[in-house]
C-alpha cells in the first residue's frame, strides 16, 4: 500500500464525501477536496445517468458500499463475526456506524499512517469506546512486522472471535500480482480464526470494457491519479478461482442488483458493473 499510496488518497475524498451527500457519514469525515471533486463530477455524472440510464460512478459506490453493509451485519447478528478489520479504509463511515449499532463488535479501521492520522483526529472528538474501536496503521503488502496483517491480527485482534476482514475501494488499484498476494496474507490470516470472511468489491473485464462510460472513466481516473486501474480477471470463473487458490474454501461474486438489497440515491437500469466479493475460510 505504500507503494502508490499517492493515487488512492484522491479517489478516498471523493467517496467520502458521496457517502456523506447521501446520509452514511458523519460530517466529520467530510472533506473540502471530496466537496470539490463531487462539484466538478456531478452535472457530467447526472447528465450521463439521465440520458442513458446506465451506471455512474456515484451509482456503483452507493451499490457496493450497501451490499458489504448487509452481508457484514447478516455475519455479526448470525453470531459468526465479532470483529472486523477494515484494511485501507480511508474516510469510510462503516466503522463509526457499525460500532454505534453493536456496542459489543470490535472494529478496526486500518490505512497508511498518514490516512489513519487523519481519520484518528476526525474521529477523536466523537469520543468512541477504545474497546470497540481502532485506527492504526498497516502495510497490507508486508510479509512480516508489525504494520503487516499478521501484525495488525496479533495486536489488534482475538483469536477466539470470527472475524471479517474488509476492503473496499482498493483490489483494483494494484496488479494482479499483488492482489493475489494480499488475499493470500488475508486468507492466512483468517484461517486461524474460529470464522473468517472477507468482503470486497472487484470489477470484471466481460462486465467493464465493453461499457463506454466505464472505459471513459478508467481513463479519466488513471490521468487523475497517475496511475492504472486494473480489471485482472475476465469473468466470476476466474475471480472465483483465484480466490480458491489463495486459500478461501468458498466464494460468492454477489451482483448489486440481485442481492435485494436496498440504499440511499440513485439507481442505474443498465448492468451491474461491480461485484461484491464474499469469501470464507
Amino acid at each position: 500500500m505504500a507503494r502508490d499510496a499517492a493515487k488512492i488518497s484522491p479517489t478516498a475524498h471523493y467517496t467520502g464525501h458521496i457517502w456523506y451527500r447521501h446520509g452514511l457519514s458523519d460530517r466529520a469525515l467530510r472533506t473540502p477536496q471530496g466537496a470539490l471533486m463531487d462539484a466538478l463530477l456531478w452535472p457530467t455524472s447526472t447528465l450521463y445517468r439521465l440520458l442513458t440510464q446506465g451506471p455512474t460512478l456515484e451509482t456503483f459506490l452507493l451499490d457496493r458500499h450497501a451490499v458489504i453493509d448487509a452481508r457484514l451485519a447478516a455475519a455479526i447478528e448470525s453470531g459468526r463475526v465479532g470483529q472486523v478489520l477494515e484494511v485501507a479504509a480511508g474516510l469510510s463511515p462503516r466503522g463509526l456506524r457499525f460500532v454505534r449499532r453493536y456496542p459489543k463488535l470490535r472494529y478496526v479501521e486500518a490505512d497508511l499512517p498518514g490516512m489513519a492520522d487523519r481519520k484518528r483526529r476526525a474521529l477523536e472528538p466523537l469520543r468512541l469506546s477504545p474497546r470497540h474501536h481502532a485506527v492504526v496503521e498497516i502495510d497490507a503488502f508486508a510479509e512480516t512486522g508489525p504494520t503487516s496483517i499478521a501484525g495488525v491480527f496479533a495486536s489488534q485482534l482475538r483469536p477466539d472471535v470470527g472475524t471479517a476482514i474488509i476492503t473496499e475501494g482498493l483490489i483494483n488499484y494494484f496488479d494482479r500480482t499483488s492482489v493475489e498476494g494480499l488475499w493470500r496474507r488475508f486468507a492466512e490470516a483468517l484461517a486461524a480464526m474460529p470464522y473468517g470472511l472477507y468482503l470486497s468489491d472487484i470489477h470484471l473485464k466481460d462486465e467493464n470494457l465493453r461499457l463506454y462510460a466505464v472505459r471513459w472513466f478508467r481513463r479519466n481516473l488513471e490521468r487523475f491519479t497517475s496511475g492504472s486501474i486494473d480489471f485482472h480477471y475476465q469473468d466470476v470463473d476466474a475471480c472465483a478461482q483465484a480466490l480458491s487458490q489463495a486459500g478461501f474454501a468458498q466464494q460468492e461474486l454477489i451482483r448489486p442488483s440481485e442481492s435485494g438489497v436496498t440504499r440511499p440515491g440513485p439507481r442505474s437500469l443498465g448492468e451491474d458493473i461491480v461485484r461484491v466479493i464474499a469469501a470464507e475460510t
